[in-house]
Parts: C-alpha cells; structure tokens; sequence
C-alpha cells in the first residue's frame, strides 16, 4: 500500500513539477567591481602563540603572509564566546544588535527566579509546515489535498484512458473515477502522515552576516562552515554550508553513545541512572550471547507520534478517574506505562557486533563493517524512519576501542548532508549540501565538530580525539579546497576549527604549571597529521596546520588582484583555577544563602532571594537582583524576586566591580581579574535585554568555575566551598570569562593596511573591510570603518 500510494503521488508531482519549470527564475543583479576576496577563518587561532610559533620559524607561510601584507592581534568581543564573537565578526556589530549574548543567557521560572538557558539557538521551536520550504507534500488540509489530488488524478485519468487509449465512455468514467478515488484517499492519508507543526533548532541572530549583504548586491558567494549562520533567510548569488549551531540529526549538539561488556556497569537504556557520561553522552551495558551482541542505534525522538501517544494518555488518565473495575484499571496502567515508556524513547536502529580475530564486525541496521582493534569504521548511513512519508536519515562513525571488555564508541548522529530534512537543512540553499556530498562524499554536519566533550567525560583517550580532529580537517579541507577551485565566486568564506578544539583539550600537556600537567604523559607518542609527536606538542603542530592550509591557498588560489584575509573569534590561554563567582559574592556580602545551605547547582535551590543583591549566571557575567525584573506572563504581569531599586542597579555594579579588579588568590597572592564592565556601557543595540549587567574579564590562568555558569555555588560539607579551586577537567585551555584583550585572535592580509592607532584591528573591522573590498555598500548599522588597504 505504501509504495502505491508514493507511486502515485510522484506521478502528480511530477505533473506539478512540469508546471513550475515553466516559470522563469529571477536573474541575480550584479555586484560592482571586480576584485576577489577570500576570508579564511581559524576558530581560536591565538595571535600570542602564532607570533611566537613564526618567530621559532614553525609556520613559514604565515610569516611570509605578514610581510608580504599585514599581521595583527585581532581584538575580540567581551564576552570572549564563539558565537557571540562569530555573530559580532560576521555582521560588523557588536553583542547588543546581534541578539547573541552568549552561550547563556538568564530566563525566569514561573516564580520569577533565574536560570541558565541556551542564549546562541532556540531548541525545538514547534515551526508551522506551511513556514517550511520544501515539504514532500502541500500543507493543506487532509480534505483539500484529497480534492485536488482526486481531481486532478480524475483529469489525468480521463485523458489517458479517453484520448490516448481511445477507451469507451463507460470503461473511462468508471476506471478513472475508481483510480481518483484511491489517489482522494491516498492524498487524505499521505497528509496525515505530516505534522501541523515540526521542531527546529532556531538561530536566534538578527544581524546580517557580510556575505548575506554582499550576495544580495550581486555578489556570488560561497561559504564553507559558516558560524552562526544557519536557519537564516534565504539570499540569492549565496551558496553556504552552516557550521556552528547546526544540531545533529537527534536535534541536539553533544551525543555519543559507548557501548560495553563491562559486568561492573548496569545502564543499559540511555534513560537508566547512570548512562549520562556528564556532558551529552550515554555509556550502555550490552550482553554477549553466542558470540554476538545485539542491542540498538538511537536517532531522533518521532515527534509526528508525540500528539498521538500523549493524546491516549489522557484519554487513559480521563478513564481511570471513573469508577474502573479492577482488572480493567490494571490493563489501562499498563497500557498507560507502555505508552509513557514509547513517548520518552528515541527512534531506534538495530546493531549487532560480533567478535573477529583481532577485531569484531559492526552491523547497523544490515549494514556491516570490519573493524579491528583501535580502527574506525567508514560511514555508517542510518534511515530513522518517523512514518511511511517523514524519514531522518543520519550518518555516523565507530571506534572499537577494547576488546576486553569490549567497548565501542559510536559518534554524534550527524544529518546527512546527502538528504537533510526539509525542516532543518544544513545548508543555504537546501541542495547545496546535497552538491558537496556528491561531489566529495559524505561529512560531518554537526555545528560542533571534534570529540571535546568526550575527552573532557574522560571517555576517550587524547590519542582518539586526535584522531577525530584529523578527520575533521581532512574533510573540510577537501571541501574547501574544491569550493576555492570553482569559479562562481567573487567572496569566498571558509572556516577551521581544529585548533580551538586542540587547545580546549590539550593545553594540560602544552602548560607544564597546569595542574593536570604530567611530564610523562606529555611525552608520549601519538600519531597526528601523519607525523609523530609527543601530546605536549600537538597544539603547535594544529597551527603547523594552519600554515600548511594557507600555503597551498596562497599557492594555488590566490591571483593577481584577489584580497586574502585570515581571521579569528577569539585567541587561548592556559585554564588552570576556576573561580565560583557565587562562592565570592556569598562572601563580600552580595549573595546570601538559605538557612542550612551552603550551595548547589542551581541558584534556585540555595539562594536567599529576600537578601540577594547580585548573582553569577553564565560564563562570567553576574546580574543585579533588581525589583520588578522576572517572569513576564501573557496578561504583561512580571513575577519578581527582585530586591535592588533599579536607580540602584548601576552604581551595585560598579561597587562589584572595583572589588572584583581587586580580589586576590589567597594561595598566591596574585590578582584574579583584569576587568568588570557595565554591560551597557560597552554594547549598543535594541537587544541589550538580554544581556548580564556586568561582564568579568578574568586574568590568566583563571576562568569563571564550571559550577557558576549554571548558576551554582560550591558546597562542602554542607557549608560554602573555597571561591578558588584547581580545574581538574580535561577541558585545559580556554577564553570564556578571560579578558578579551589577553585572548587576541588572528588578523592577517595579504595586501599592507593601516592598523587603527587607537585599540588595533578589531573583528568589527571585517564585515566593513570586506565589504569596502567587494564595492559594496556598507550597511548603516556598522559599529566600525573599514581597514584601509595601501
């Protein structure tokens, strides 16, 4: 029945297909002048390390860059974050007309207190279908759809078997109505199958990035992994894989799931105690019978059930308030439970792993690989079928990583880019991904490449994410270097993001004072880029990476005339002290506790709000409990609990932040920040509301605590814990809460400039200076000039 009903269906698409080609496409206006541009992004390319690696003579290619052209520390935003410093380099604006404050930003509970949500995405926003280019099927009602595909098979019909088949009347009439019948009804069911509404991660960013204004003044444009640039309006003349902020094919950004034999671990469902490795990723106990191990894939949750599932759940829940006889009752729970246990699981592919020599063989769902010990698989691609007309079709990797026990490590359920769904494409135009996998096959969509998490759950081993991040490269680079050969494009954009993820995870071996430093482990071999180096030097052969990526650009692409431009979000230091920032307003007084609390995760289950002034939610940002300011309901009433008079509000945070600049760490003595800014004071812009009041800039090695950017407070022994503590995570470098003046990024061009007197170049600077490069009009809302070349 279904694949009449979808044999059917093409052939009226087709019919319609037919009808549409017919109407002509609008022709792209064209850009003035006739210069390229090539930008080409590093995420946390530190320009204190690039400077010193070129001056060691390790990056040859890079030094020939600055004198040939111009090299500069590239000023960043503050808060030093990726997406805000992504969305702030790309339109030329600062925080406050982006609309990207952060990682996080505060949201209130019904009772008006705050907590840490997701500030650079919008999770599972329901998007009505008819809001969606590029369903299977029209978004009518069931009834309307029926109609038309019956009337328009009826049509097909009588022409087919009346004038080409030359049929009597009675055999025409009778045929054709029996056959538009079935496609009415097929029409009717086929809608059914597609949802009112279907969740999408939404990209919250109101400012336009450089090539979107560029491609829509006739500049054809291309651009590889674009940051913060998914789910945006469609631009003609622009081609653009997104890069971060992309979900994975379960919606969301962290999945892995490792699977093994381990007696001493009992989760087996992703929903078991336990199973969360801590950062996104679930560990699973599988059993080996025969030889074998049989167990399941996890893809995405079927939204098109939810309604379905939770509307017999009440009707189950109506019933069993009635006077139900025992028996009946019982049946009803159970069914009630089966339900309950189908709405809270994903969508679901079957996986077997049966030992070899050396080695086993991985199926998933019939699809079989040989991996032998330490090897990854080839893609696996996975079809999570929602129902006969919505399928997710997904891509992954494998690592058989032990044997004894056995363990196997699946990565992120990326979206193929092959067959994205309509409803959350990886690329603008849809089909562009699509062309890329074509022509290069397939890679990873997932807008946070590399293993960081895992690493940082210690469930990987650094040589894996090594390993991982060589991958990476290697498919983008691919990609990168095919885009750069086409010759459709006056502004080309491509962006890495390897040597970020490198000094996120490794800067313990690079810093012989970070507290996990060990010296032996640091000199241990692994294999990366195919050259074998000790752990303590893969940051610098990540940069190593970086020269060679630009001396084959500046070999093979760049012509005569072409602007090149490298850059970077932000720069690196050392993690080595966390700071609890609520553990330090607790003691100048700011933040006072509940009776018998001395912290917790979550501010809600600690803090005094009838004697809080100031609180830390985010990374790095604290915010004045202010009157009035809270949980707005629909009838416009705000639920507060707030204590601070709003005229007060400014002159607390600059109370704060004179202490703060003058904290100390008690173990050395050493001063921990270098800045405290009124928020407002440096950003501009209708979105300032969502933004912190006042934003640390910590200096090195200190960072805002992994506890506070919840919003959570230190505890031991049920008494406040120390302000300071060593970081212990994997997690060993970073920018976050860091002072952007210390954690400059990478600014070099291939043709001399005039590096700005006052504050250097500044990633505001790019949008403008390309922009002026293309002869494009500059939008008015620009908060910088551009640089002006020689």
């Amino acid at each position: 029945m279904t694949l009449s009903l979808r044999g059917l269906w093409a052939l009226v698409c087709s019919f319609l297909a037919l009808l549409a080609a017919a109407r002509p496409l609008p022709a792209a206006p064209q850009g003035a002048g006739s210069g390229r541009v090539i930008v080409l992004g590093f995420d946390g390319a530190d320009a204190r390390t690039v400077d010193e690696l070129m001056q060691r003579g390790e990056l040859p290619n890079l030094a020939k860059l600055r004198d040939q052209g111009a090299f500069a520390p590239l000023g960043t935003t503050n808060p030093a974050e990726s997406p805000v410093a992504w969305a702030s380099l790309n339109s030329g604006m600062n925080p406050g007309k982006t609309n990207i404050p952060g990682f996080l930003m505060r949201e209130f509970t019904s009772k008006g207190e705050p907590y840490a949500v997701k500030a650079f995405a919008q999770d599972g926003v329901m998007v009505p279908v008819e809001q969606l280019p590029g369903a299977p099927i029209p978004s009518w009602s069931p009834v309307r759809l029926a109609a038309t595909v019956g009337i328009a098979a009826l049509v097909v019909f009588l022409l087919t078997f009346g004038l080409l088949l030359r049929l009597s009347a009675a055999p025409t009439w009778i045929l054709s109505l029996t056959l538009a019948g079935v496609g009415a009804w097929g029409g009717y069911m086929m809608r059914s199958y597609l949802p009112d509404a279907f969740p999408v991660v939404k990209n919250p960013t109101k400012a336009a990035p450089f090539w979107e204004v560029a491609a829509a003044a006739g500049v054809p444009t291309r651009v590889y992994d674009g940051q913060q640039a998914w789910d945006r309006p469609a631009v003609p003349n622009a081609k653009v894989l997104y890069g971060l902020g992309v979900p994975d094919a379960r919606g969301s950004y962290i999945s892995y799931f490792i699977y093994t034999t381990d007696e001493l671990f009992f989760a087996r469902d992703p929903n078991d105690p336990g199973s969360d490795t801590g950062s996104g990723g679930n560990k699973l106990r599988v059993d080996e019978r025969d030889g074998a191990i049989d167990t399941e894939v996890f893809g995405p949750k079927n939204f098109w059930a939810k309604p379905r599932l939770e509307a017999e759940i009440e009707e189950i829940e109506r019933a069993l308030e009635g006077n139900v006889p025992f028996k009946k009752a019982a049946e009803l729970e159970e069914r009630k439970n089966e339900l309950a246990k189908q709405l809270s699981r994903p969508t679901t592919l079957p996986m077997r792993i049966v030992r070899s020599e050396g080695g086993a063989e991985v199926s998933i769902a019939g699809r079989a690989q040989k991996l032998s010990l330490g090897a990854w698989s080839d893609w696996y691609h996975l079809t999570f079928e929602l129902n006969p007309l919505l399928k997710v079709h997904a891509i992954t990797r494998c690592k058989l990583v032990a044997l004894e026990p056995l363990e196997l490590f699946v990565n992120t359920i990326e979206i193929d880019p092959a067959k994205p769904p309509f409803w959350q494409p990886v690329s603008q135009p849809a089909d562009f991904s699509v062309e890329l996998a074509r022509q290069s096959g397939p890679f990873e969509t997932v807008g946070w490449a590399c293993l960081t998490q895992s690493l940082k759950d210690e469930v990987i081993s650094a040589k894996t994410f090594l390993e991982d991040v060589e991958f990476t490269t290697r498919w983008r680079e691919k990609l990168i270097f095919a885009g750069l050969a086409e010759n459709d494009w006056r502004l080309f954009v491509g962006v890495f993001s390897e040597v970020d993820r490198v000094q996120h995870m490794l800067y313990q071996y690079y810093d012989a004072e970070h507290p996990l430093h060990n010296a032996q482990t640091a000199a241990e071999k692994v294999t990366f880029y195919g050259e074998e180096i000790a752990l303590k030097d893969a940051i610098p052969a990540a940069y190593r990476q970086i020269d060679r990526i630009v001396g084959k650009v500046l070999a093979e692409f760049v012509k005569p005339g072409d602007t090149l431009l490298l850059c970077a979000d932000h720069g690196f230091q050392s993690f080595r002290q966390q700071v609890h920032v609520n553990n330090w307003l607790a003691e100048e007084g700011y933040l006072v506790t509940k009776e018998g609390k001395g912290g917790g995760a979550m501010l809600s289950q600690y803090v005094d709000w009838s004697k809080t002034r100031a609180y830390a939610l985010g990374l790095g940002t604290i915010y004045i409990n202010v009157k009035g300011v809270g949980h707005k309901a629909a009838d416009g009433t705000v639920t507060s609990v707030g204590i601070v008079e709003p005229a007060d509000s400014d002159a607390l945070c600059r109370e704060i932040a004179q202490k703060f600049l003058a904290a100390t760490d008690p173990a050395t003595g050493a001063k921990i920040g270098r800045t405290a800014d009124l928020v407002k004071e440096i950003h501009n812009g209708p979105y300032l509301d969502r933004e912190a009041d006042l934003t640390l800039g910590f200096a090195a090695p200190y960072r805002v605590s992994w506890s506070t950017s919840t919003g959570g407070m230190s505890a031991k022994s049920g008494k406040p814990g120390a302000t300071i503590a060593p970081n212990d995570k994997q997690w060993s470098g970073c920018h976050v809460s860091v002072d952007p003046e210390i954690v400059r990024g990478i600014f070099f061009s291939n043709r001399k400039c005039e590096v700005p007197a006052q504050g250097g170049v500044d990633l505001l600077h790019l949008a403008p200076t390309v922009l002026s490069a293309l002869g494009v009009a500059l939008p008015p809302d620009l908060d910088r000039a551009p640089i002006v070349f020689n």
